[in-house]
């Protein structure tokens, strides 16, 4: 880097980073931690409040005492440590702070990363307080941290970028900002023009702020305008104009008291002396500013000002002091950590040594010096090629090419200006690094261009491993799909079947008691099946739980006769049971697991025969049970019994297009089998049939007396009590109140959250049942409040999201229990029974009337469908999704549930903001109910 832009960047920095400031801290009130530590000795304030840290402390006051510890390490000067602090205070504050003050923290971690050195670390640090702004209306403070980012780039010389970002800096102080902001902001803009040697174009902008800093009275700024048209006027040549400007600068900056702006203005006087051949008036000069950086205790300067003075000699012919001089450069360049010496510090040697007519060594630092030279000239290269890349898809395309272009050439004339010290050395000598240098150029593309094929390469990879993703995400949800499907149509045929047989009337008066315990049996199947699918938290992380109790296995057999008697009559084939156990035999496994697995057997069997018969014989072995399921069906050829089990595999294509089915079944209970601790084998032959048999590890033998299979539990008693019902619906509400007073139970009815909290407070209730989703106040805010308010009683969770980790999460919260819509009547007497008084005098339960409650939500439906579109219409999808939660709890009571899961639907996509997917489950919602007649 040149003279000229060293002075100019540290102009800049003491003008730029004096000018950052942040909002103000917040106070924090009656902090205790905070109070406790500012109360003790000064020296031992960061110690205790470090040590408090490690403590468990509320988020507050561990917000609190982590600024305070930042903002200690940053007036130390430990810009490292505050710069951790404060990224854990940004962390700290999230959701809790307003974003201005998080916004805060994350500058006041640019700044830190500033002071260190780290430019680019700082533009990340700026540019995340800038997305942090966005929810705020903070132009100015954003026209802020535009500059900030655009003085980092400066540094970090990105200086395309630089300008970009003081662009959109100058955009927001002309709307909002005052006239020193705008006036600042074009100052800001001229220096990188300076950088950039686009003098013209700096001249015309100082042309337009020179009587602007006047009329402000901005004595500081003018003298920095004034320093920087010296560094103008010197490189186009204007010596006389540009010692003009430094003395006009150097009067202004002694009112300032700025001691950094004059000594940067005395080193830059001093070098323009030297060119003008006024060396001992340079060496004047530079006295004056060796005697500043004693007041301002600036050591880098002391390495600026022995190059400088080394240079001066040098032009006197004072060798030997030249020489001293730029040993002391060197040595000073040492004590600092400064491993990079500058171009002109080898140039100095250079000349000394040639002048000493040491040729050979003098030929030995003239390749060092263009070795560094072309270094620096490639670093910058690969920069700008890394900004181009980075800005690849963006619409300034063109303008980074040409700017590249522009100024890969401004390098090249920078270039050849230095070659004038080629008179060092013979032609010879001169031809050959010329040639060095074009070679080493084209190897330093050649890399350029295997970094960026190796970036495109990794790029592609990448996609290409997310399309593998993707498929098979898809293949996963695909299977996800057909195992719904499989599990579910089975009890949902006899269900259907034998409700359409008592439909027709082809099911005797006597024999339809049984018929329909045969439908309820399937029902509650059915019903615990699609609890295990909705159960997504066991599905994704492959923990399926089982429940082992002991059961009855006469009951087992007895639901699979009933299941798939009828279809094996339909298709004109035998169903037999061959229990080779002791009569009422019990066993200890889980029912569901295991008859799932017995399902899928038979329903193949079936499936699987079209003349003969298919038996399941069921037999006992010491400690373990065996079912085995054979069938006079097609059989299986021997090379294909390996593939069965696997996913989606059948015998052969030919099966799947003659008798469907996805493969799944096989798989499906061999994987249960193998939960369970089971196995399932199979042997089968060609057209002749199949044997497979489930051999399940378990303890079995004769039920006692008092172990017997129990039907769903019948409340034969009233309760005593009272309870607190919150319920935002009307026609639920008035249900769940009829049903309560049916169980003699005293009840208060709220429609909201707030009247809810209101009337457990007055009535001090023996249960509240708490809808989750409420106007004005909701079920969690009440609870919240309720429990503020020392309300110690049961509270219930009573909502129609019935997903195990809402519930986890209810519960978390502090709900005692929860009890999901529509009711179930067992559960629901079985959680009154818990928290409620038995009162055995009263008659128990009766079946509650409905009809006029159907009828009530049949007739506001349409006025509710009505609310619902015009909430879609007017973009308030908050108001869409509350609206559909109230509808559909309702509907699972009173309506169809097709008409439930559509209300579901469009509550599941607008909290997922899907406005598309509204539109089309409206349309939906609309033809159901034309068709409905509604």
């Amino acid at each position: 880097m040149s003279q000229r832009k060293v002075s100019f960047y540290l102009i800049m920095s003491a003008i730029v980073v004096a000018a950052l400031s942040l909002s103000p801290y917040p106070s924090y009130a009656a902090n205790t931690a905070l109070e406790q530590i500012q109360s003790e000795p000064k020296e031992q304030q960061l110690d205790s409040a470090i040590t408090r840290l490690s403590e468990p402390l509320a988020d507050s006051e561990k917000l609190a005492l982590t600024v305070f510890v930042a903002e200690h390490y940053f007036a130390k000067g430990d810009y490292q440590k505050a710069t951790r602090y404060f990224l854990r205070a940004e962390q700290l504050s999230a959701d809790r702070e307003p974003p201005v003050r998080r916004a805060d923290y994350a500058k006041k971690q640019g700044i830190a990363n500033y002071y260190r050195g780290h430019y680019l670390s700082a533009v990340e640090d700026y540019s995340r307080a800038l997305q942090i702004l966005e929810q705020a209306n903070e132009p100015l403070l954003q026209a802020h941290l535009y500059n900030n980012i655009g003085l980092a780039l400066m540094r970090a010389e990105r200086l395309e970028q630089a300008i970009d970002y003081y662009g959109s800096a100058k955009a927001l102080y002309d709307e909002y900002g005052s006239e020193q902001d705008r006036v600042d902001i074009i100052h800001n803009i001229a220096g990188a023009y300076i950088s950039a040697d686009r003098f013209d174009a700096a001249l015309e902008m100082y042309g337009t702020v020179g009587d602007a800093f006047t009329r402000l009275g901005d004595t500081a700024g003018l003298a920095q305008m004034q320093s920087n048209l010296g560094i103008i006027y010197r490189n186009l040549g204007q010596l006389d104009a540009a010692a003009e400007q430094y003395q006009l600068a150097l009067a202004n900056i002694a009112k300032t008291n700025d001691s950094l702006s004059l000594h940067n203005t005395l080193m830059n006087l001093a070098d323009l002396y030297f060119f003008q051949g006024r060396f001992d008036d340079s060496l004047a000069t530079l006295e004056e500013a060796k005697a500043q950086l004693e007041v301002i205790d600036y050591f880098p300067g002391l390495i600026t000002v022995q190059e400088i003075t080394a240079k001066v000699l040098y032009g006197k012919g004072e060798y030997e002091r030249a020489e001293a001089a730029l040993v002391q450069a060197y040595a000073l360049a040492r004590q600092n950590n400064k491993d990079d010496e500058s171009l002109n510090t080898y140039l100095i040697e250079l000349l000394l040594v040639a002048a000493k007519g040491d040729t050979q060594q003098a030929l030995v630092l003239f390749e060092k010096y263009e070795r560094e030279r072309d270094l620096a000239v490639s670093h910058a290269i690969a920069s700008r090629l890394n900004d181009f890349h980075a800005k690849y898809n963006t619409t300034q395309l063109q303008r980074q090419v040409e700017s590249l272009q522009q100024q890969q050439e401004f390098e090249r004339m920078a270039a050849r200006q230095r070659n004038q010290f080629t008179w060092l050395v013979s032609g010879l000598l001169l031809l050959t690094l010329i040639i060095g240098v074009l070679l080493y150029r084209r190897a330093t593309e050649r890399r350029a261009n295997a970094i960026l094929e190796e970036k495109v390469r990794l790029r592609t990879q990448e996609l290409e491993t997310l399309a593998q993703q993707l498929s098979s995400a898809n293949e996963i949800k695909s299977q996800f799909l057909a195992n719904i499907s499989h599990e579910i149509r089975t009890p949902l045929t006899s269900i259907m079947g034998q409700a359409e047989a008592i439909i027709h009337g082809e099911v005797r008066g006597a024999d339809v008691a049984k018929e329909l315990q045969v439908i309820y049996n399937n029902s509650q199947h059915l019903g615990e099946l699609i609890n295990d699918v909705l159960d997504l938290s066991k599905i994704e992380a492959n923990k399926l739980e089982l429940n082992i109790a002991l059961v009855s296995l006469d009951s087992l057999l007895a639901d699979i006769n009933a299941m798939f008697a009828p279809s094996a009559q339909q298709r004109g084939i035998g169903f037999c049971i061959d229990n080779q156990l002791a009569a009422n035999s019990g066993a200890e496994l889980d029912y569901i697991r295991v008859k799932q697995v017995l399902v899928n057997l038979c329903s193949n069997a079936i499936k699987f025969t079209e003349q003969g018969a298919v038996t399941l014989k069921v037999s006992g072995k010491e400690n373990a049970l065996v079912f085995c399921v054979e069938d006079t069906g097609i059989g299986i050829a021997e090379d294909k019994l390996e593939a069965i089990f696997t996913t989606f595999s059948q015998g052969d294509n030919s099966i799947s297009r003659r008798f469907g089915g996805t493969g799944l079944g096989l798989s499906l209970s061999q994987q249960l089998a193998c939960i369970m601790g089971g196995q399932i084998t199979v042997t089968s032959t060609l057209g002749k049939g199949s044997c497979f048999c489930f051999k399940l590890p378990c303890q079995h033998s004769p039920l006692t007396s008092d172990v017997q299979a129990q039907q769903p539990p019948c409340y034969t008693s009233s309760f005593n009590g009272s309870v607190v019902l919150a319920e935002d619906h009307p026609d639920n509400r008035r249900l769940i109140e009829r049903t309560l007073e049916n169980l003699g139970v005293t009840v208060y009815s709220a429609e909201n959250g707030e009247q809810a909290v209101e009337l457990a407070l007055k009535h001090n209730p023996d249960l509240v049942l708490m809808d989750i989703q409420m106007p004005i106040l909701d079920g969690l805010g009440a609870l919240s409040l309720l429990h503020q308010c020392g309300f110690s009683n049961p509270i219930i969770a009573l909502t129609a999201n019935a997903m195990t980790h809402e519930i986890a999460h209810y519960k978390q919260a502090g709900f005692a229990g929860h009890l999901a819509k529509p009711i179930d009547k067992a559960q629901f007497c079985a959680v009154l029974e818990r928290y409620l008084s038995i009162n055995e005098q009263k008659e128990g339960y009766r079946e509650v009337d409905m009809s006029d409650l159907r009828r009530s939500f049949a007739q506001t439906l349409p006025a509710e469908i009505a609310l619902l579109k015009a909430a879609q219409q007017r973009d308030d999808i908050a108001a869409v999704a509350k609206i559909a939660h109230r509808l559909a709890g309702a509907a699972k009571m009173f309506a169809d549930q097709e008409l439930a899961q559509l209300l579901s639907d469009i509550e599941r996509a607008a909290k997922f903001q899907d406005v598309e997917h509204i539109s089309e489950l409206l349309h939906d919602l609309a033809m159901h109910d034309t068709e409905s007649g509604r």
